[in-house]
């Protein structure tokens, strides 16, 4: 049934999409936080559409291999990609190497889930965000990151930037890596997704000091924002958007669309989603996904023109 009424509101797609399996294509490593909310909604996209959405891992490059293979695919609505806030913000804003671009060679579906960035210190480090500041004072500090380029790197550049700051980037392989280290006290500070840093936050081995977005995030009320500590504008959050070929034909890319955002109204993908860090946005069509992207880059680069950082891939 509920095929059929998204199909209604799309009479021209109906007659022949989806002909066969759809292929979503995720860029990064499977396990990830990434991965599991594509394959959450993979798996509601399959009862939605009436077709198998299948998802298929193609890493490397920070997300720009996976990218790239979409952006060759054939623009029938049936191979799509898992963008995140790296292969779609922070790779284009940072390196000048890029086999695609990042808005041209896309046609925008959906905006699938916000994941809220988090300022961490080791157990034993900076009690707040003024003591970090105090502590990193004397231009000596460091910090670890993902890799040079990545979210994590960027947004670290951004907290220095507002504090009017300087320290030492030291980039790990990746995120995972340079939490541990974190952890072990190797740095004093990182930025990271909620996701990625609730866990080792729970067990007491980093604590939490602030929020990179501009709102509190609903599952930490008790932690600030950088904003609220004097350190605004701030934020910036990771981020997943759905998007096909650029060309693929405008009734299509509707079609998923409303089927994507069908799922995300279902409070139990919600409530799985949440579970890993990810807030459901309110809808968000593709003019809006796509101009979305567009503003990110743009905010992404203005951090990294700020530090200098205009890389090319190793």
């Amino acid at each position: 049934m509920k095929r059929r009424a998204l199909l209604a509101l799309f009479p021209s797609a109906a007659l022949a999409f989806p002909e066969r399996a759809i292929t979503l294509v995720v860029p990064f490593a499977a396990g990830g936080s990434t991965d599991i909310a594509a394959r959450l909604l993979a798996e509601r996209l399959t009862g939605l559409l009436a077709t198998r959405v299948v998802v298929e891992n193609r890493t490397g490059a920070g997300g720009a291999l996976g990218s790239e293979a979409v952006k060759r695919a054939p623009a029938d609505g049936h191979t799509l990609l898992f963008a995140s806030a790296s292969s779609h913000g922070a790779n284009p804003a940072v390196f000048r190497d890029l086999s695609y671009d990042a808005v041209a060679d896309f046609a925008a579906v959906a905006l699938t889930g916000v994941t809220p960035l988090a300022l961490a210190v080791p157990p034993g480090g900076a009690r707040d965000v003024a003591g970090l500041r105090a502590q990193l004072a004397d231009g000596r500090g460091a910090y670890g990151s993902a890799g040079a380029g990545s979210i994590t790197h960027l947004s670290s550049e951004l907290f220095l930037q507002r504090a009017g700051l300087r320290a030492e980037h030291i980039p790990y392989r990746g995120g995972a890596p340079a939490l541990e280290a974190l952890a072990r006290g190797e740095v004093p500070f990182a930025m990271d997704t909620l996701a990625g840093v609730a866990g080792l936050a729970a067990d007491g081995r980093i604590r939490l000091l602030a929020l990179g977005t501009a709102r509190p995030a609903p599952a930490y009320p008790q932690l600030p924002t950088l904003e609220s500590q004097g350190l605004g504008p701030y934020d910036l959050s990771t981020w997943n958007a759905m998007l096909a070929p650029a060309g693929t034909p405008p009734a299509r890319v509707a079609a998923l669309a409303q089927a994507v955002h069908a799922a995300l109204a279902e409070p139990a993908l919600a409530a799985r989603l949440a579970a890993l860090g990810v807030e459901v946005p309110p809808p968000t069509g593709p003019a809006a996904t796509q101009a979305f992207i567009a503003a990110e880059i743009a905010k992404f680069r203005a951090v990294a023109d700020a530090a200098g950082l205009r890389l090319e891939r190793p």
